[in-house]
């Protein structure tokens, strides 16, 4: 199933493989997800995600994530994650991770890691997983303490 050039729309749901073009939704949920020039707040996917010259929030995907020239939040894979000429906050993926040419990652956790050239990752490893942690940890305190 298709949307395409729809403008924004709140969330799109599909019963198989989802194609988003050109066009803005606050959720996108399908098998396959394959976003081409457009963005999204949420991504949802049983299986793969593609992202092509597009964005989106978090990625919660079963399968792998594939990302050329766009962005996204964090990230959680059930497969390997690629990403070129794009990047994200944080990887936490099943898989192996390659960061391509022109890309960038803030934290990956993945069995493997490949970064290439022109690629870059700023923490990585069991030291990015405890690093993540702690950071949750002291948000939640954070906001706690402020809360009173």
């Amino acid at each position: 199933m298709n949307v395409q050039g729809q403008g924004a729309t709140r969330a799109v749901e599909f019963r198989s493989d989802g194609n988003v073009t050109k066009s803005i939704a606050g959720m996108v949920k399908a098998r396959d997800v394959h976003l081409t020039g457009s963005g999204a707040g949420v991504v949802a996917a049983d299986g793969d995600v593609s992202i092509l010259k597009g964005g989106c929030g978090p990625v919660v995907a079963n399968g792998g994530v594939t990302m050329r020239y766009g962005g996204c939040g964090p990230l959680i894979a059930g497969g390997d994650v690629s990403i070129e000429n794009g990047g994200t906050q944080a990887i936490l993926a099943a898989g192996g991770v390659t960061i391509g040419r022109k890309a960038f990652a803030g934290i990956v956790v993945s069995p493997r890691l490949t970064v290439e050239e022109g690629g870059r990752v700023l923490m990585s490893g069991p030291l990015a997983l405890v690093v993540a942690a702690g950071a949750g940890i002291a948000v939640a305190l954070l906001s706690r303490a402020v809360r009173r």
